[in-house]
């Protein structure tokens, strides 16, 4: 029977649905871990601010008048601003990467126990998955400057990196074998079914990114729990991209 994307899809619906409560609990988690490593890590912004108000002449500026204003500076300001704005960035960074790294590994995880039929949970498949997080982080980091370095110069290249390189988790946590191996075979397997893989991973970018803006265009008015909301919504859709690409791995694994 040949795969297809409306028979995963229906699968990995069904499979997020038999173990919803795991999956709202991962999510809440890496929201919640996320912020907390925020919050922790979180610089001194008064420098920033107080050089951003002094040089726009007001702090009760719009978003984009703020971003004109700076687009209109000295390359010297525009530098002192980034240098000063980079902790806060390299925090947020930190943050995302660890909290995306536990909610990755738990759903590749929870997702391996439940196929052999063992009895899992949420903090179970963390727990299981604690030895193989230090290459999961390496992994991700590669991935991640690879994308963001497609990313800075077009965005058809980071997308590229993005699409061969979806199955590498799955592939290192699921076989053992290591990085090089797991990149590798994400990339061949990718293109060999790319008519199955990209259709999610748009699908998930996309979603992801609408999150993302609302967030952004909420966050000067909701209260913290809406951003929290939002960012685990964001999780459950990573989670399902990774269930959705473990069942088509499953399928074409080699023997």
């Amino acid at each position: 029977m040949p795969i297809t994307a409306n028979s995963l899809f229906r699968d990995s619906v069904n499979f997020i649905r038999n173990q919803l409560s795991s999956f709202i609990m991962l999510a809440l988690l890496a929201s919640f871990i996320s912020y907390v490593l925020l919050q922790a890590m979180m610089p001194d912004t008064t420098g920033l601010h107080q050089m951003i108000t002094g040089s726009v002449g007001s702090s009760a500026m719009t978003r984009g008048e703020v971003e004109q204003i700076i687009k209109g500076m000295s390359h010297e300001q525009q530098l002192a601003i980034v240098e000063t704005a980079a902790p806060l960035f390299g925090a947020m960074a930190l943050s995302f990467l660890l909290s995306q790294t536990l909610l990755i590994a738990g759903t590749i995880t929870l997702v391996i126990q439940v196929s052999q039929g063992q009895s899992s949970s949420a903090l179970r498949a963390i727990g299981s998955s604690i030895t193989s997080l230090p290459m999961l982080i390496v992994l991700l980091v590669i991935s991640s400057m690879l994308i963001t370095f497609g990313l800075s110069l077009y965005l058809l290249p980071g997308l590229f990196f993005a699409f061969v390189l979806v199955l590498s988790p799955i592939i290192m946590l699921e076989s053992r074998k290591g990085l090089i191996y797991a990149i590798s075979t994400s990339w061949g397997m990718a293109f060999a079914n790319l008519r199955i893989v990209l259709p999610i991973l748009l699908f998930t970018l996309s979603t992801k990114f609408i999150l993302l803006v609302i967030t952004i265009n909420l966050s000067a008015v909701s209260p913290m729990a809406v951003a929290l909301l939002l960012s685990a919504i964001s999780n459950l859709v990573t989670a399902f991209l990774f269930v959705y690409l473990f069942r088509l791995y499953m399928q074409v694994k080699p023997t």
